[in-house]
């Protein structure tokens, strides 16, 4: 990956092979957590820690705090959209999102059906998704309905820069749905 916007300061954090390699993987895979750069990195637990905390205290990796997960960025990631990329970073809930985005006002059991969880989990999911502030929803009668409250083109933005990130075939098909719109 390129560093050309480094300054020499960064550059030199990077020389070690280690370091350079896990801040390669916090640029690709923004929002990822640790034991996901260790598998990623093939390096044990104390090497990822400890070069880690150094490329956050130098500035280039920011470190984000969801409940018990601890997510990495990479020092330009826009902070508004690391909570969006955390919940994207979750397969379950990215299909929530995915869902949703694509079906604007859609109810519980049309999310539970088309993402495959059990009616709980998504309500979990989908109660997470509204304390961030990422959908919202309406109520007509005794149904509840769903929709995506972020700017819509700022998660689609996000999908195709880490496209290859998410290994997900949903994922292409709604790339390739917004770029064909």
């Amino acid at each position: 990956m390129s560093h050309e916007f480094l300054d020499e300061k960064e550059k030199k954090v990077l020389e070690l092979d280690a370091r350079r390699e896990i801040y390669n993987i916090v640029k690709k895979f923004a929002g990822i957590h640790f034991r996901e750069i260790e598998r990623k990195s093939n390096l044990a637990s104390g090497t990822v820690k400890y070069n880690l905390s150094c490329l956050a205290r130098h500035g280039l990796v920011k470190e984000r705090k969801e409940g018990n997960t601890l997510r990495y960025f990479p020092k330009e990631f826009k902070p508004d959209n690391n909570r969006v990329m955390a919940f994207l970073r979750q397969r379950s809930v990215r299909s929530i999102i995915l869902f949703i985005l694509i079906h604007d006002k859609c109810n519980h059991e049309q999310i539970v059906e088309a993402v495959n969880l059990s009616p709980s989990t998504v309500s979990w999911h989908l109660r997470k998704l509204q304390e961030n502030g990422i959908i919202g929803f309406v109520k007509e009668g005794r149904k509840t309905f769903y929709r995506i409250l972020i700017d819509k083109n700022e998660i689609v933005n996000l999908l195709i820069a880490y496209q290859e990130s998410f290994f997900d075939s949903v994922v292409d098909n709604i790339v390739e749905m917004w770029e064909n719109v």
